[in-house]
C-alpha cells in the first residue's frame, strides 16, 4: 500500500477557515440572541437544575461561573438565592452588557482562552458553573486543573456538555462525546455524581463508540447536564 502524504496547501485549506469565537476579544460585542424567547427558556430551565443542585447541597455559598457570558443564567439563580457569593468570569463584552443591565454579582473580566488567571477570585468555591464553555477553549486542561486547584471535597461543578448531533463548535473534535468528557473529568480527579438531560432535542443520528455510559432516552439531547464532585 502507498503512502498518503498531505500536503501543506491540503493541511491549510482544510483549517485556516476555523474561526473560533473565544480566540477574539470582541466575543459577546453582540447580545441580541439572549432576548429570544428559546434563550430565555433556555436559561430558565438551566438555572432550575442549577437551584435543585443549591438545594441539595445547602452548604453552597461562594459560587464562580466561568465562560458565563453577559450572566443571563446567575440572575435566574440570584433570584432563588441572592445570598449567594457570585463570581462570573469572561470578556470585557460581556462585563459591558452586565454592568449597563446592572446586574447582580462580581464580574471578572479574564481570558479564559488557553490559560486561567486566578488574581481576585476566592482560594475556594462550593460550585463551579461551566455552561457550553469548555469546548470553545485551546487548553481544557489548564482549566479543569484550576478549578481542581479552587474547590474542596464537598465543592461540585455542574457542566453543560452540548451533544455533538446539534452541530456545536468544538476545538478538539471527540473529546467532548459523552464517555470521553466523563473520563477526562474523571483524570483530572472529578467525578460525576449527577446528570440532567434537555428540553430540546437534536436530529436523531445514532450512537457511537464513545457514548456507551449515555441512556438511550439522552442520546438526542441538545445538551447533557452534567454535576461532578471534588475527589481526594
Amino acid at each position: 500500500m502507498g503512502l498518503f502524504r498531505i500536503t501543506h496547501t491540503n493541511f491549510e485549506e482544510t483549517f485556516t477557515s476555523v474561526d473560533f469565537d473565544t480566540a477574539h476579544t470582541n466575543e459577546w460585542e453582540d447580545v441580541g440572541r439572549l432576548q429570544e424567547a428559546a434563550w430565555q427558556q433556555r436559561y430558565d430551565y438551566e438555572a432550575s437544575l442549577v437551584v435543585e443542585v443549591i438545594r441539595q447541597n445547602p452548604h453552597i455559598k461562594n459560587v464562580l461561573e466561568i465562560g458565563s457570558g453577559p450572566g443571563i443564567l446567575s440572575q435566574k439563580v440570584l433570584d432563588s438565592f441572592p445570598n449567594l457569593n457570585y463570581h462570573l468570569v469572561d470578556k470585557p463584552f460581556a462585563k459591558k452588557y452586565f454592568d449597563e443591565n446592572k446586574f447582580k454579582g462580581t464580574f471578572f473580566v479574564k481570558d479564559l482562552s488557553s490559560s486561567f488567571d486566578t488574581e481576585g477570585l476566592l482560594p475556594e468555591y462550593d460550585l463551579v458553573i461551566s455552561n457550553d464553555f469548555l469546548e470553545h477553549v485551546f487548553n481544557p486542561h489548564i482549566i479543569i486543573e484550576t478549578i481542581r486547584s479552587l474547590t474542596n471535597k464537598d465543592s461540585v461543578w455542574f457542566i453543560s456538555n452540548p451533544n455533538w448531533r446539534m452541530s456545536h463548535q468544538y476545538v478538539y473534535r471527540g473529546l467532548f462525546d459523552f464517555d470521553n468528557f466523563v473520563y477526562l473529568l474523571y483524570t483530572h480527579m472529578f467525578t460525576l455524581e449527577g446528570f440532567y438531560g434537555s428540553e430540546l432535542k437534536t436530529p436523531n443520528y445514532p450512537r457511537i463508540s464513545s457514548e456507551t455510559l449515555l441512556p438511550e432516552e439522552n442520546l438526542t439531547d441538545w445538551n447533557h447536564y452534567l454535576l461532578f464532585r471534588h475527589r481526594n
